[in-house]
C-alpha cells in the first residue's frame, strides 16, 4: 500500500491508473457475474494491460460540472466543519488495485468524497441522506486503499443550498467482500489475458 503524489486527472495520473481496478468502478464487480457491466468491466482492464492503452476518455457535460465545482464543495465542507483539507495523488494498494479520493483531512485518519449531481439527484439525497450503491463501494474501495478511518461524503451543487455530510465509517465486513470480489476479477482478467495475447 502506497501513495503516488500526483495530480489527479492528469496524463501521469491516467497512466498510473491503466490497467487497475479503480474506486470509482469497483460497485460493477458486484453486478450479476454475466451481466453486460460485469463482462464489460473485466475486459476493459485486461486490454488496458495487454495494449498499454485506455478507451477514448469521455468527460461529459456533468462529469465537467463536478471537476469545477470540487474546490467549491471543499471550501464548503471546510467552512462548515472547521476543518482543513488538502488534494490527494493516487492511493495504491496493490499491483491492480487503487484509488483517489478528492481530499485527506489535515490530522485526521479520514477524507472526503464530493459529488456535484443533477438538481433532482441531490434533492433526493438532502431529504432521505442515503448513499447509492455506486458511490458506497467506491467509498469503501478508498477507505481500503487508504487505510483511514471514515470519509465524509458531501453532494454540493451550490452555497445557496443546504448541504448534508454523511460520514462513511469503514466496514470490515464490505471491505472483506471488496477483496473478494477484487481478486475473483483479477483471476478472470489474467484468464483473458492467458487467451489474447500473442
Amino acid at each position: 500500500m502506497k501513495h503516488i503524489e500526483i495530480e489527479q486527472n492528469s496524463e501521469e495520473w491516467d497512466n498510473i491508473r491503466l490497467g487497475k481496478f479503480t474506486a470509482s468502478m469497483f460497485y460493477k464487480l458486484f453486478s450479476k457475474k454475466d451481466s453486460a457491466t460485469y463482462q464489460k468491466a473485466i475486459l476493459n482492464i485486461a486490454y488496458e494491460r495487454a495494449t498499454g492503452e485506455s478507451e477514448e476518455k469521455y468527460t461529459s457535460k456533468l462529469m465537467q460540472r463536478g471537476h469545477d465545482r470540487e474546490p467549491f464543495a471543499a471550501f464548503e465542507y471546510e467552512t462548515q466543519t472547521f476543518r482543513e483539507t488538502k488534494k490527494v495523488g493516487f492511493y495504491q494498494y496493490n499491483d491492480f488495485i487503487g484509488a483517489s479520493p478528492d481530499r485527506a483531512i489535515v490530522g485526521l485518519k479520514g477524507g472526503c468524497e464530493f459529488k456535484c449531481p443533477t438538481f433532482s439527484v441531490y434533492h433526493e439525497y438532502l431529504l432521505n441522506g442515503l448513499i447509492p450503491d455506486i458511490y458506497y463501494y467506491q467509498i469503501q474501495g478508498q477507505l481500503l486503499c487508504t487505510n483511514w478511518d471514515f470519509i465524509a461524503y458531501m453532494p454540493f451543487t451550490s452555497t445557496k443550498v443546504k448541504n448534508r455530510i454523511t460520514t462513511v465509517e469503514r466496514s470490515d465486513k464490505d471491505i472483506k467482500l471488496l477483496i473478494e470480489a477484487l481478486f475473483e476479477a483479477n483471476y478472470k482478467v489474467e484468464k483473458i489475458l492467458n487467451d489474447i495475447l500473442s
